[in-house]
């Protein structure tokens, strides 16, 4: 008798234990699923309270830093197109641009021509118009950018020394390494850099321009660097935007543009202020 009172006792016990460990796995998934709703209501609340502030043009406050809102915050200060009123003054400050550019460069040379200017000066005149003309046409189409693996070392070379004898600006070349093999079109590539170069020469007041062409982590890198002021603020905010240009002689298309095909060939272009003066703008591809 006593026996079985003893196994009626345990069976009793483990069957307590079994309900005292199944609540406990209840109760605490009931708490997880609380916090988790939680959890998503606060997300909710957070993306709500966004897209509220978003839509009357403010930034959102309540972002923590590192958080995802935080960087598509980011994001949206970077990228995000602009508003109806934003769009209208970028198309008045890009038409304005143009049409100065097209008087200095295309009206004027024609202009100045006058009733005794001899056919030398009238075909000089006429090749300048035109030569401007050709520079617009080459920011509305991009070559095609076919990448292969090509030793970026030579290309840069021809660039500069094009680019010294055209416009009469001294170019030091640096090379670290003898050869870089790197995943680039070779033309697209060359384009970029003379843009660069050119940029350089304008802001840098003619002053020798610095070219270093070095690697770091995987990848190839071509560095110019002016001997000017540097970026102002708003230039270095506003760099990459098309016909934007603290110069009034230029366009405004040269970094927009090799911006441009050196992200159509996989590569990243950076700009920086240098310490001791003058800035640099930087290209990195691939290596292959």
């Amino acid at each position: 008798m006593s026996g079985s009172w003893g196994i009626t006792l345990s069976i009793a016990f483990l069957a307590a234990l079994v309900g005292a460990v199944v609540a406990y796995v209840l109760a605490s998934r009931r708490a997880r699923e609380r916090g988790r709703e939680e959890g998503r209501r606060e997300v909710e609340d957070r993306v709500r309270a966004a897209a509220r502030a978003l839509a009357r043009g403010l930034k959102p406050e309540k972002a923590r830093p590192g958080s995802p809102e935080a960087e598509i915050f980011e994001a949206l200060e970077r990228g995000w197109a602009p508003r109806e009123a934003e769009r209208r003054r970028a198309l008045q400050e890009a038409i304005g641009r143009v049409s100065a550019f097209l008087k200095e460069n295309v009206r004027g040379p024609l202009a100045g021509a006058g009733p005794d200017a001899d056919v030398a000066e009238l075909r000089e005149r006429i090749a300048r118009a035109l030569g401007a003309l050709q520079d617009v046409d080459f920011f509305l189409h991009a070559p095609e950018a076919e990448r292969r693996s090509v030793d970026v070392v030579p290309l840069v070379r021809q660039v500069t020394r094009e680019f010294a004898s055209d416009q009469g600006v001294g170019v030091r070349l640096q090379l670290d390494e003898p050869m870089l093999r790197a995943e680039v079109a070779d033309q697209v590539l060359m384009d970029a850099l003379y843009l660069i170069l050119h940029n350089a020469a304008r802001f840098g007041g003619g002053r020798t321009i610095d070219v270093t062409v070095r690697t770091s982590e995987e990848r190839a890198r071509i560095v110019v660097r002016d001997r000017g002021e540097g970026f102002s603020e708003e230039a270095f905010r506003r760099a990459f935007d098309p016909f934007y240009s603290t110069s009034p002689e230029g366009l405004g298309l040269g970094l927009p543009h090799a911006r441009r095909l050196v992200e159509e060939m996989g590569g990243a272009i950076e700009i920086r202020n240098v310490p001791d003066g003058g800035a640099e703008v930087e290209m990195s591809f691939p290596r292959a």
